[in-house]
């Protein structure tokens, strides 16, 4: 049995939803059991994540973690994240003991492949396996965080983590310590953390199991070794994990991700899809956004989006035909 992790708040129950659908209908056959950890989640919320499961193979439990165990948590005003985040901290902690291996998936994710050899991925004495992330050799964050040169900054978004390796190595305490005395340091919160006090200690996945965003720009600017170069043109035509890492998200109207029309096919299979997609963008910010796409179509001023002169016609058709074919 894949034994799945979704850290959410009743703000990320529609999407963690959609994750589910995608994981379930592309693992038709897979047995799975997804974990579902929240500090508050009532219970109209657990009801509409049930009704999510996407095959008859699945099950689904519910945990809960007192809030006032992330007062020393940050989140600053304007973020797209929340306290949400730093839950999988205290998986060790809150799963039980005897569960020794968990798959953990950010809400903002979709499925568009077998997990099977990921849930498969030997982690022998590693605390987890991940991917590097998108800026994993930005010498910025290196820097910052004090992390050798050499060093591949990981995504936490994605990870086949070493329960029972964390829990050995007290890694739920190690990382609130650092957090608590590193905050001003801590720009990407618990990830930064982690890769701190997992360095060296990381198995590395192949990314395909984490497509991110920035990995959609041009090759020139990326802020990853060209070692990986080839690896990365493979996986745009053939991710099994989709990372929609971007401020917008594909629920957000706003949203540009080229493969942004996978995620709304999963969100068509839901309960959500005759709700239409809100703005990311509120009031006066979504006026001024508007107005600048407007002004920007006359080649006045630079668009938003950062895609609008990629050709991405043959990855989205070869994302959107596996996924159908899996998909009956």
């Amino acid at each position: 049995m894949v034994e799945i992790v979704l850290c959410t708040d009743e703000n990320y129950v529609m999407p963690t939803s959609v994750l589910m659908t995608s994981i379930g209908l592309t693992n038709p056959n897979l047995e799975i059991h997804y974990n579902i950890v929240s500090t508050k989640l009532d219970q109209k919320f657990k009801d509409q994540l049930s009704r999510h499961l996407g095959n008859a193979n699945s099950s689904i439990s519910f945990y809960s973690l007192d809030e006032s165990c992330l007062k020393d948590c940050p989140i600053r005003p304007g973020e797209h994240v929340s306290l949400a985040t730093y839950i999988r901290l205290f998986l060790p902690s809150i799963l039980p003991q005897d569960l020794d291996k968990v798959l953990y998936i950010d809400g903002d994710v979709i499925c568009t492949g077998s997990i099977q050899e990921l849930w498969e991925t030997p982690l022998a004495s590693h605390a987890a396996a991940a991917v590097p992330d998108m800026r994993c050799n930005d010498i910025r964050i290196l820097n910052r965080l004090s992390l050798p040169k050499d060093s591949d900054y990981f995504n936490a978004g994605i990870m086949l983590i070493n329960l029972k390796w964390w829990r050995d190595n007290d890694i739920q305490n190690k990382a609130l310590h650092y957090i608590a005395n590193n905050q001003d340091i801590c720009q990407y919160h618990d990830q930064d953390a982690l890769n701190v006090i997992l360095h060296g200690q990381i198995a590395e996945l192949p990314i395909c199991y984490n497509l991110q965003e920035h990995f959609f720009e041009p090759l020139k600017d990326q802020f990853i070794s060209r070692s990986h170069f080839e690896e990365l043109q493979t996986a745009l035509s053939n991710p099994s994990l989709i990372h929609y890492t971007g401020f917008r998200k594909p629920w957000h109207r706003e949203c540009v991700n080229p493969l942004k029309s996978v995620w709304l096919f999963f969100y068509d299979k839901t309960e959500w899809r005759n709700t239409k997609l809100g703005f990311r963008h509120k009031g006066f910010r979504l006026f001024k956004y508007r107005l600048r796409e407007k002004i920007a179509n006359y080649g006045l001023m630079t668009s938003k989006n950062i895609y609008k002169d990629m050709d991405f016609s043959d990855i989205q058709q070869a994302v959107m035909n596996k996924v159908k074919s899996k998909v009956k």
